[in-house]
């Protein structure tokens, strides 16, 4: 796998989770699921959370782009094992940052 198809395959995964963490730093619930109402969600918290998942996401983007650089012979598995770390990063970011805020 050369140099140029590692770094756009890492840059594509990291576009796709900020992109999905930019959505829930912004998400804002238009109407109550449930009568009587809960209290309204801490936005800034989970705005905070994501935030700070999304900073993660690009520092492991360009963390392993520059690992994978440097290594040609386990390419193939550093951008596997990227995909599956900033997958289940985003996941969890999400998870936590919706968990936390409705306290």
């Amino acid at each position: 796998m050369r140099t140029s198809t590692v770094w756009f395959l890492i840059t594509a995964m990291t576009v796709v989770s900020v992109a999905v963490l930019a959505f829930v730093m912004t998400y804002r619930f238009a109407i109550p699921l449930v009568d009587p109402a809960p209290p309204v969600p801490d936005y800034g918290l989970q705005a905070l959370i994501a935030g700070i998942t999304m900073a993660a996401a690009v520092a492991g983007g360009i963390g392993a782009g520059v690992y994978a650089s440097t290594r040609e012979r386990d390419r193939r598995r550093i951008v596997g094992w990227t995909a599956a770390a900033l997958l289940l990063g985003t996941v969890l970011g999400t998870i936590l940052a919706f968990v936390s805020s409705a306290r």
